[in-house]
């Protein structure tokens, strides 16, 4: 190599280092804090799903300013530790803003780290009643609030059957949102309904990785309840309604969030399942159409056997690729800008957000980081579910 190649070539790579990682970076990034793994994987992967359909749709209709938008993903494998150890890495990376955790157990602990990163973040799923408001200015929520949505399906519920008094509880013992619903955000509401926990304090605890529920079911029909509030994640949920039904377990039941899905209500069959959520997947509007179909073509092809329907999360995280694409496009925001000032922006665009429109729905931010929208309760009929 002749001693003027070699010159050239110094010079360059010297001026790439001085130029350090605003050249280097050609990408706008956002950071995913996703349950890749563990036992909210199911809603992790779909939720990824979502937020890339969005993100091609940002690119192809010219990125961020000239900019190509880049998911940087990672796992927290379901772990509210390991949701703290991604915010970290995500921050060091330079994103402009995160989107995760989706479970509140996650979102307790990756909140509080974010809000120290001065990174702003929005969980598509987290639904805990205050979890924002304690952890300002950085974090958000483009997802639900419990009591709002499980206070519309208890209210419905208990319309349907006038004569219902008691209400027993089926659990996943070690899930911190099935935890919260049946100690904090349900008991009020079944109260106000005119109803009673048959054992208050007591429930049918399920651990995550049980196989046979039967012993679950047989225990529940013992305690000889009208109503049942069943709260797992999606496969276990599953297993418990397949069972309910050999059994005969003919009472009407009712859950938090995460559960509005085709298997769910296949598993329901005949019985008289409950739910809500602020998205309608069968809405007869051209733009959650094209979602909705786009998101069950990549879900049979990607997890092949899994719920297609999308959930108010994957809803959620998609409007949230969206809403972070419009505010830094507002921002100016390009490869070469200061992470710091960015965010800031971010922050304010986000607290500021009203009438923006979702999929069939209206996101208005509050004063707490946790957009209002409106609830739409669901009953389940010959394995479908029908909108109330």
């Amino acid at each position: 190599m002749s001693t003027r190649r070699q010159v050239l070539i110094i010079t360059a790579a010297a001026a790439l280092c001085a130029a350090g990682p605003a050249l280097a970076q050609q990408s706008i990034k956002i950071g995913i804090n996703v349950e890749r793994t563990g036992v909210a994987s199911s809603y992790g992967t779909h939720m990824l799903i979502a937020a890339r359909i969005a993100t091609e749709e940002v690119n192809r209709a010219g990125g961020i300013n000239g900019a190509k938008l880049e998911l940087v993903v990672e796992d927290n494998r379901s772990s509210p530790e390991q949701a703290v150890i991604v915010t970290r890495n995500l921050e060091r990376q330079n994103v402009f803003a995160m989107l995760g955790p989706i479970q509140t157990t996650q979102c307790r602990t990756a909140f509080p780290a974010a809000n120290r990163a001065m990174l702003p973040t929005i969980s598509p799923g987290s639904s805990a009643p205050g979890l924002t408001a304690q952890n300002r200015p950085w974090t958000f929520r483009i997802a639900a609030i419990d009591s709002v949505v499980v206070g519309a399906v208890i209210d419905n519920l208990r319309k349907a059957n006038p004569k219902a008094k008691t209400v027993a509880i089926a659990v996943d013992p070690r899930d911190a949102y099935a935890q919260f619903l049946i100690k904090t955000v349900a008991p009020p509401l079944i109260e106000k309904a005119g109803m009673s926990l048959v054992d208050k304090g007591a429930s049918v605890d399920i651990p995550a990785d049980t196989t046979d529920f039967s012993v679950f079911v047989t225990k529940v029909k013992a305690m000889n309840p009208d109503v049942v509030l069943m709260q797992m994640t999606v496969e276990p949920s599953q297993a418990f309604l397949r069972e309910a039904n050999r059994q005969k377990l003919n009472v009407p039941m009712f859950a938090g969030q995460g559960l509005i899905t085709t298997s769910i209500a296949a598993a329901a069959a005949d019985l008289e399942l409950w739910a809500g959520q602020p998205f309608d997947p069968e809405l007869n509007d051209p733009k959650v159409a094209k979602f909705v179909s786009e998101f069950k073509a990549r879900v049979e092809k990607e997890l092949p056997g899994q719920y297609t329907s999308p959930t108010y999360i994957d809803a959620s995280a998609y409007e949230s690729i969206h809403v972070l694409a419009d505010g830094l496009r507002a921002v100016k925001a390009t490869a070469k800008s200061d992470v710091k000032q960015v965010r800031e922006g971010l922050r304010n665009h986000l607290s500021t957000l009203k009438g923006y429109a979702g999929l069939g729905n209206t996101l208005n931010m509050n004063a707490e980081g946790d957009t209002l929208k409106n609830t739409m309760v669901y009953r389940t009929r010959a394995g479908k579910w029908e909108r109330q």
